[in-house]
């Protein structure tokens, strides 16, 4: 795929001031497929608002994401739509070179123009997706009841019995 649509989520970080910025990034199924070849996720789509907050020595940046895809049921397999809302957050440190701290720090090169967010809007999403996936119409995941043939019959005792069952 082309890495042209990536541009799209740069953020031009040498020009910002340092004060309080807002972006608005949508994404898709382009997204999704571009950082993973074998995913099960279909009909992606979503928002993801971020509040940059700079400063001299950092970025501090809040993901908002809300998004739906739809997935197929490791029970019942069948199709659903599943909504998610997300809120993350980074801190990006000015230093020498790029480097992960942690999940929630990075320290980024302090003569780099352009922050590009597809990778971090790309994990928060895939993060959100339940691994027990359960459609809505299953509201207990523990009552599996629905899902297995049962038949209701009446066990008939046998009547030299009862004379036992009195003793009780």
């Amino acid at each position: 795929m082309n890495k042209k649509f990536l541009r799209n989520y740069g953020i031009k970080i040498q020009s910002l001031s340092n004060n309080i910025h807002e972006y608005d990034f949508e994404f898709n199924q382009d997204l999704i497929d571009f950082y993973s070849d074998e995913n099960e996720l279909k009909d992606v789509s979503g928002i993801c608002n971020l509040n940059v907050s700079k400063s001299d020595l950092m970025l501090e940046v809040l993901f908002k994401i809300q998004g739906k895809t739809k997935l197929v049921c490791d029970r019942t397999l069948k199709n659903f739509t599943y909504s998610l809302n997300s809120e993350k957050k980074i801190l990006f440190k000015f230093g020498e070179e790029d480097d992960e701290i942690s999940d929630e720090m990075v320290v980024i090169d302090r003569n780099k123009s352009i922050l590009n967010m597809a990778k971090y809007i790309y994990e928060f999403f895939m993060l959100e997706i339940p691994i027990k996936r359960l459609h809505p119409s299953v509201e207990n995941e523990d009552n599996i009841d629905n899902f297995v043939f049962t038949t209701k019959q009446k066990k008939e005792i046998d009547p030299r019995l009862d004379p036992l069952n009195k003793l009780k």
